[in-house]
Formats: structure tokens, C-alpha cells, sequence
């Protein structure tokens, strides 16, 4: 760890003063909006919520021979579940991989997998921290996978996809990068919101000139598309015209709807919404400032999927912040830095004014 560069500056002390402040306004409008309107209740994501009974019912069912599909017609609508769109409708990986494992090989899995993600994040983030950041990052990293822990947390696509995401993010390297790829595609066909992922390592790997690494994350994206196109087709085969059609995503839900996802991490699933209206703004900033193409990879997908669900997601769907959870509350280590230099900045231009004037 001592052979390596300790990070002083985040790369908001670059910014103009102008720049700074704007930004600053940005973060404490976010904080404002987030305490005016703190997230609903709703949290889900719990092992015996509804939707897990149903991918757990579905699981038993492929484990016992039945096929996916079949499985997945009888225990939509016995359940009163939509089964169209197609999106309505889980893709098939790991309700069959978890069929032959079993349910406590597959929470013994993914307790490993949130332990593995966990280190890899706090050793990728460690070695640039100075204290008493570093410790705190290694915290954050260390916990963000507890809420995961609980027996029959397995069914929940979004969490395999959240930790696979984390541990790809992680263990990506400029040379070393093949592995995140593999990660990543798992996470894809798991679930496919994580597909944005994807995407987003695609651009970072051209905007740094690997074009190697580029065509492998297009390659993963294009075998995503093309599974869920076959997907699509599978539920077409079993959809009735008497099925359940789905209200829909686009509930508009904005910066609230946002604050419920943040909720979901371990850090603030047990604390007052009013943390984490003030905690999210202030993780993401500690993201987007820290220096390096690791946080800014991170900041881009933890910007994505957020800007995405503004606009996509209903209440119920509050345990889709299981994909970054175990990612985003560790920006709060970074964020005291950022606010630093973000504060320094903005002082820079009441400092000129004050000196043209005189």
C-alpha cells in the first residue's frame, strides 16, 4: 500500500468557481427536495415479501422438472402476477441455477459473492484514501452487503446483479479486464436492468481507447439482446389473451422514488427516511469528485440508473435499489474531500468579486 499515491484532490478542485458553486447549489437543491419530500415507507427486497413467494414458488417448481415457462404461467396467475409485457416475466438463469443448487448452497453463494464484492471494493478504494476516509470506505464497503445476509435472500434477481456489478466494477483493470466483462454479462442475463452497465463500460473503454475491451462489452450486450429476445418469445408462447397486463413502469416517480431505491442498502434501510435524503446526495457527489477511472465508472452507473428511474418505477418496485446498494453508500467516504474542495472552489469567486471591488 505505501508504494502507491495517496489521493489528496478530488477532481472537483479543478472546477472554476462558478462551476463549484452551481454544483454546490445542485447537491444542497437535492438535499432541500429529498426533506421536503422524503421516500415512501415502502421497502422491498424482504425474503417473504410477496414477490419473493413467487420466484421461490417458481424455483421449487423447476427443481422438481417442470419446465421454466410452465412454472412461470401456473404461478403468475395463480398469484394474480401479470404476465404481459414480457418484461413482467423474469429471465430464466437463475431460477434454474438456483433449482439445481438448492436454496442453501445458493444463500451460502450469495453471502460469498457479497463478501467477495465487499473486499474488492474496500481494496480498490483503500490504497488512495487517507485516514480516517480510508477506514470509513472500508466500513461502508465491509457492511454494504449485511441486508443480504439474511436466509432466503437468494431470490431476488436484483441483488445476484447489484454484487456481480460491484465486484466487476472492482476487479476491472486496464490490463485485467476480461473478468469484469464475465461479471458483467452474468449480471445482464440475470437481470436486465442491469443491461445500462453495459453500456456504460462500453463508452468508458472507447473514451480510453481500448478497443479490445470495447468490442468484448458490445459483444456482452449484444448476447444480453439477443437472450432477451428469446425470452420475449418464450412468454409469447405462454401469454393468454385472458393474462394480466402490467400497470406499467412509468410512473414518473422522480427524486422520491430515487430516495426509496438509496433506502434499500444496508446503510439506510433501518434509519429515518430523513438520512437518506440527505446521505444520497452527498454519496453520489463523493463519487462523481473522486479522482480515477474506477469512481468515475461507478458515478456513471450509479447516474444512469438513477436518471432512468425518475422517470421508470412504481412504489412496489422500491427493491430495485438492490442493484446498487451494495455501491452507493460508499460515496460517502469520499464525499467530505469533495465537499472540501467543493466549498474551496466556490470561496475562490467571492474572493475575485471581493478583490475587483476593492
Amino acid at each position: 500500500m505505501s508504494g502507491k499515491p495517496i489521493i489528496s484532490r478530488t477532481r472537483l478542485a479543478s472546477l472554476s468557481p462558478r462551476a463549484a458553486l452551481a454544483l454546490l447549489l445542485g447537491v444542497l437543491a437535492l438535499i432541500g427536495v429529498g426533506l421536503a419530500l422524503p421516500p415512501t415507507s415502502h421497502t422491498g427486497g424482504a425474503p417473504d415479501g410477496g414477490d419473493a413467494v413467487l420466484y421461490r414458488q417458481i424455483t421449487a417448481r423447476v427443481a422438481q422438472g417442470e419446465h421454466y415457462y410452465s412454472a412461470v404461467a401456473l404461478e403468475h396467475r395463480a398469484s394474480g402476477y401479470p404476465l404481459k409485457p414480457f418484461t413482467a416475466v423474469r429471465p430464466p438463469f437463475l431460477a434454474e441455477a438456483t433449482a439445481m443448487l438448492g436454496p442453501t448452497i445458493a444463500d451460502l453463494l450469495l453471502r460469498l459473492l457479497a463478501v467477495a464484492a465487499g473486499v474488492a471494493t474496500a481494496v480498490r478504494l483503500a490504497p488512495k484514501l487517507r485516514s480516517p476516509w480510508r477506514e470509513i470506505a472500508i466500513l461502508l464497503s465491509a457492511t454494504s452487503g449485511i441486508v443480504f445476509m439474511r436466509s432466503g435472500m437468494w431470490v431476488w434477481h436484483e441483488i445476484w446483479a447489484g454484487l456481480l456489478i460491484t465486484l466487476a466494477l472492482a476487479c476491472r483493470t486496464e490490463r485485467r479486464w476480461r473478468l469484469s466483462v464475465a461479471l458483467g454479462l452474468a449480471a445482464a442475463l440475470i437481470r436486465e436492468l442491469a443491461f445500462p452497465f453495459l453500456i456504460v463500460m462500453a463508452v468508458a473503454a472507447w473514451a480510453g481507447g481500448a478497443r479490445r475491451e470495447m468490442r468484448a462489452w458490445i459483444a456482452a450486450a449484444l448476447i444480453t439482446l439477443a437472450c432477451l429476445a428469446l425470452h420475449m418469445l418464450a412468454v409469447d408462447r405462454i401469454v393468454r389473451p385472458s393474462d394480466v397486463t402490467s400497470s406499467g413502469w412509468l410512473a414518473l416517480g422522480g427524486w422520491r422514488f430515487d430516495l426509496a431505491l438509496a433506502r434499500q442498502s444496508s446503510l439506510l434501510i433501518g434509519l429515518p427516511a430523513w438520512v437518506a435524503a440527505i446521505a444520497t446526495p452527498l454519496a453520489l457527489l463523493g463519487w462523481a469528485a473522486w479522482p480515477g477511472r474506477y469512481a468515475l465508472r461507478v458515478a456513471a452507473s450509479l447516474g444512469l440508473w438513477m436518471t432512468a428511474f425518475l422517470l421508470l418505477g412504481r412504489p412496489d418496485n422500491a427493491y430495485w435499489g438492490f442493484l446498487f446498494a451494495p455501491l452507493l453508500p460508499v460515496g460517502l467516504a469520499m464525499a467530505p474531500p469533495a465537499l472540501l474542495d467543493l466549498v474551496t472552489a466556490a470561496r475562490l469567486r467571492r474572493s475575485t468579486l471581493a478583490a475587483r471591488a476593492g
